[in-house]
């Protein structure tokens, strides 16, 4: 059973189902594309089948990834990751580039063309401008109902009464795209 902070913030929720051992190491594999349960196993020397198969249930459970069925006898599946799953990537790179950079990590994480290690960056989509860490602040939300957003649908942001889509929402600046 994932640890319950009981916190409201979002930092704490989200650690009560991906901060558990391997939960992020399988999203960082499935970021990659999809795999199956030995390509998983294999790729996360040390896990036991069943802490991977409850991590992967877990996660299926909070729609980050897909389960697909390829055999029925024996039952075999290949997983992917969701949409909601892909809004995990900067997280996992954010990881990777403070890893490279404060502990005895292999790799690096760099820029193609030029070969620096990237950094990341804090970014509003709605005024498109690059802020910085001091310019951000945790609010309340607004319209909340029975601990979920109002204007939600299936986990997705619902549509705006106008019909017209949010500034920047799903826009992104060449910079942006490059930490993707």
């Amino acid at each position: 059973m994932p640890k319950e902070y009981g916190q409201g913030c979002p930092v704490a929720k989200s650690l009560e189902f991906l901060g558990e051992r391997w939960t992020l190491l399988v999203v960082r594999d499935l970021l990659r594309g999809p795999k199956k349960f030995q390509d998983l196993q294999a790729s996360l020397a040390g896990v036991t089948p069943a802490v991977l198969s409850h991590r992967l249930k877990v996660l299926e459970e909070q729609g980050v990834i897909d389960r697909r069925l390829y055999s029925d006898h024996p039952p075999r599946a290949e997983y992917t990751i969701t949409e909601r799953g892909e809004e995990l990537r900067p997280v996992v790179r954010a990881l990777a580039i403070w890893g490279a950079r404060h502990l005895d990590a292999e790799l690096v994480l760099v820029h193609d063309r030029c070969e620096t290690p990237i950094e990341m960056t804090y970014r509003c989509p709605s005024c498109q401008t690059t802020i910085a860490a001091s310019e951000a602040s945790f609010r309340k939300k607004a319209g909340r109902q029975n601990g979920r957003m109002a204007g939600r649908q299936n986990g997705r942001r619902a549509g705006r009464p106008d019909g017209q889509r949010a500034k920047g929402r799903g826009q992104t600046t060449p910079r942006a795209s490059k930490t993707r």
